[in-house]
């Protein structure tokens, strides 16, 4: 469990103490306190925009397309 000594993600996950030279991980090993055992984590990069369409409820494209893009606010979640 000393291996798991960084962050904690998703309040599951231990993961260990980020290395000395700085890179950002983009797989790595961590604890899993739900199961006890060892799993491997891999970090997934988001579109920052995303298109998307309203589907009426028979799958067709619903009438009235909003125009413009959406304001990010402070209190919206980010990726870092």
């Amino acid at each position: 469990m000393d291996d798991y000594a960084g962050r904690v993600l998703a309040d599951r996950y231990r993961l260990p103490l980020p290395p000395s030279d700085g890179y950002e991980l983009v797989e790595t090993r961590a604890f899993d306190t739900y199961s006890g055992q060892e799993v491997l984590v891999r970090q997934v990069p988001l579109p920052e925009i995303v298109d998307a369409e309203v589907l009426d409820p028979d799958g067709r494209a619903a009438g009235g397309r909003a125009t413009g893009r959406a304001v990010r606010r402070s209190t919206d979640p980010a990726v870092r």
